[in-house]
């Protein structure tokens, strides 16, 4: 990787970082800035640029952990948000479909137990519905968002393949 690439990549965490601050202070759309902002590695991956797309979500992990007053937030896009843009490019790469769909399943349902895990522990408040458990609440909710988030990067971001070129140029 060049210097330049490094920079190019030391820019946008520098914005990822921004944007995830002020994703702090929105109470209620805090969760789909987080979500957005999980979208900027895909932009690399777009132009060819894994190392650097890799090295953005690191970066801005890290410094999200350290920086950020929500640490649920930083968590959020550490581990959920912008983890699973890096991996479900990695998936996409394997040549079943459903063994794609397997994976990501996978990785959804070890984060609905860390969350459900977390719930009994007493670290995330518990909410409650009259009408369903918690367990079932929390695993089709959280299957569900999966799905979404993920048609939401297979179809909106290859039709951005020359938006992401021409930004990439632009500060190349």
């Amino acid at each position: 990787m060049s210097a330049r690439q490094i920079a190019r990549g030391g820019m946008i965490t520098g914005v990822s970082i921004a944007l995830l601050y002020i994703a702090t202070f929105l109470s209620v759309a805090s969760w789909a800035a987080c979500m957005l902002i999980g979208f900027i590695p895909e932009l690399f991956f777009l132009v060819g640029e894994r190392k650097l797309g890799c090295l953005v979500y690191l970066s801005t992990s890290v410094l999200a952990l350290f920086l950020l007053p929500d640490k649920g937030l930083a968590i959020l896009y550490a581990g959920l948000f912008g983890l699973y843009t890096v991996l479900r490019f990695f998936i996409e790469q394997l040549p079943n479909r459903i063994l794609r769909w397997g994976c990501k399943f996978i990785f959804a349902n070890v984060w609905i137990f860390i969350i459900f895990w977390g719930i009994r522990v007493g670290f995330i408040p518990q909410f409650s519905f009259a009408f369903l458990p918690v367990p079932v609440i929390l695993f089709l909710g959280g299957n569900l968002i999966l799905v979404y988030y993920d048609l939401c990067l297979s179809r909106i971001f290859p039709n951005l393949l020359p938006l992401a070129q021409r930004f990439y140029n632009a500060i190349k």
